[in-house]
């Protein structure tokens, strides 16, 4: 026969490895879970593209700046479409966002996150945090769903500014 004592030990370790397993899946949870990113007050109010070049926008990471980012190229019929879906962002989620073309990002830092246009990028104190990935199965639902793209960027851009 086992000693109550025992039995109470077993328990109590037990407790705490479950309670070790739990803690730790929910810090990967949280861990994981997008972090939005607030951008600089100068980009919040109104939903306008801006052009941007390689150089301004790496200095603008030098600055630390926190913006986002559309890689695109002209003629490209999803580009096209991603261009239509952010031009037409409700206006809770009005924002200014950048347009950096294709050859020009492929010579900016870009090119070591981005390997496909058109990408959405949003960089947070002049770090790329979050992108989509145009040949991502997982990401092929925001290139053809606004709702879809919407919920992204709301995940991933602090709007309560």
């Amino acid at each position: 026969m086992i000693k109550k004592s025992v039995v109470r030990k077993i328990w109590a370790v037990g407790a705490l490895v479950l309670a070790l397993v739990a803690g730790a899946a929910i810090g990967l949870v949280v861990l994981l879970w997008p972090k939005p990113v607030a951008l600089d007050s100068e980009y919040y109010g109104t939903s306008e593209m801006l052009s941007l070049d390689k150089d301004t926008y790496e200095q603008m990471l030098k600055d630390r700046k926190s913006f986002v980012v559309m890689v695109d190229n002209a003629g490209c019929v999803t580009t096209a479409r991603m261009r239509e879906m952010m031009a037409n962002m409700p206006e809770d989620l009005g924002f200014k966002y950048y347009q950096l073309m294709w050859p020009e990002a492929m010579e900016s830092s870009l090119h070591n996150y981005v390997k496909y246009y058109p990408s959405i990028v949003i960089i947070d104190n002049g770090q790329v945090m979050y992108y989509l990935q145009a040949d991502a199965d997982e990401d092929s639902k925001y290139y053809n769903d606004t709702e879809a793209l919407q919920q992204w960027l709301k995940e991933r851009v602090d709007f309560r500014k």
